[in-house]
């Protein structure tokens, strides 16, 4: 009978976890975990024993790691160790346990002086370092996957700072992948060569095109002459100086409304201190994420987009026109908070409002407002 041994709990950290769930595609990241870890536990073999060149028939074959359970507490998946009963001319005479529970120690600790900024090549090679691209790859800004989620005090996260630090920590990495969402014009597509250019604000980033998306590409270099852009998302490779230099990968194209705020914000990261007579103020890139995210997760479909500008202390004005009404919304960067006035310019009718965009509850009231002047229903 197989031999099942509870090798690794991992606690997954963060908002999408939170109801004891993993997302598909995390469960990449614990496959490519996995792969590193049957690697690492064949170093430790070949170390230990010096006098042999190879890894033994079968060291691999009867060892296999697999989720069998996920416990409470945002979501910990249970990964087990299953050996292979072994007879006849499979007879192994080795524990591979003690090479596998190595490899687990091994990994651990490389991630948990990651976290604390110290040398991990003593833990782990380079050819082992370079798993961390594709290990965490999924996970988002505030997530994180504490591998030795027992010690509170020192849980080894993985997250986006310290997957970055462990994969640069190989001297052959010349730079790491991470997931990207882009918003552009594409300006040039190949069918031969299967790949595009998507031009964004300062950039033009290169990629491949998979035959799922070939129509969308093509039709979106159409309407690129027009303005038009594309949200796209996959895999971006970034160099040492972690400077976007072209997409790996692509997973979803879409194209956008000619207002999207996403394409018309991601234009003010262009700004430079100065840019408005010498004295205007470039809005921070985070602050632009943020607002981005914000109108993203907030902001009715069902609403016309808006037209923003943006403010010399910084901030971001969203402008909306509604027969004789003008609204306008003055967002105040980095305080999070917005100065709402729509007025009546035939009755001089006017209201006003200050809304704090850290709450859902003010998100919905100005969607019901413009909902009502605009003359929308959802």
């Amino acid at each position: 009978m197989p031999e099942t041994i509870e090798f690794l709990s991992p606690r997954l950290v963060g908002n999408r976890f939170d109801q004891h769930s993993i997302p598909l595609e995390v469960l990449k990241d614990l496959s490519a975990l996995e792969e590193l870890i049957v690697e690492v536990a064949k170093w430790h073999y070949l170390r230990a024993n010096k006098d042999r060149k190879r890894i033994p028939k079968g060291f691999v074959d009867q060892v296999s790691l697999k989720v069998t359970g996920i416990y409470e507490g945002s979501a910990i998946p249970l990964i087990a160790l299953t050996i292979a009963s072994a007879v006849g001319d499979t007879l192994f005479p080795i524990d591979q346990r003690e090479y596998f529970e190595k490899a687990r120690d091994s990994v651990i600790a490389a991630v948990d002086a990651a976290e604390r900024n110290l040398p991990v090549n003593e833990f782990l090679t380079d050819s082992h370092l370079a798993y961390f691209d594709r290990i965490g790859r999924s996970l988002r800004e505030g997530e994180s996957l504490e591998l030795n989620a027992a010690n509170r005090q020192r849980p080894a996260r993985l997250n986006r700072s310290t997957r970055k630090y462990l994969t640069l920590a190989a001297a052959s990495a010349e730079g790491y992948t991470d997931e990207v969402s882009l918003r552009g014009i594409v300006t040039e597509a190949s069918v031969r060569k299967n790949s595009f250019e998507l031009q964004v604000p300062g950039l033009v980033i290169r990629g491949p095109i998979s035959p799922e998306h070939m129509e969308t590409i093509l039709d979106a270099l159409k309407k690129g002459t027009a303005g038009i852009g594309v949200s796209v998302q996959g895999i971006g490779r970034f160099n040492r100086k972690g400077q976007l230099s072209s997409l790996e990968s692509l997973e979803h194209v879409s194209m956008l409304d000619p207002m999207d705020v996403g394409a018309r914000l991601d234009e003010f990261r262009l700004l430079r201190k100065g840019w408005f007579e010498g004295k205007g103020i470039a809005p921070p890139a985070s602050e632009l994420d943020w607002l981005t995210d914000a109108f993203d997760a907030n902001y009715s479909v069902a609403l016309p987009s808006p037209y923003l500008f943006p403010t010399a202390d910084g901030g971001v004005i969203a402008e909306w026109t509604a027969g004789p009404w003008e609204i306008s919304l003055d967002i105040e960067l980095p305080g999070r908070k917005a100065y709402w006035h729509a007025l009546n310019v035939q009755t001089d009718d006017d209201n006003e409002r200050e809304l704090d965009l850290r709450q859902a509850s003010d998100w919905i009231w100005l969607s019901g407002e413009l909902a009502k002047l605009l003359g929308v229903n959802f």
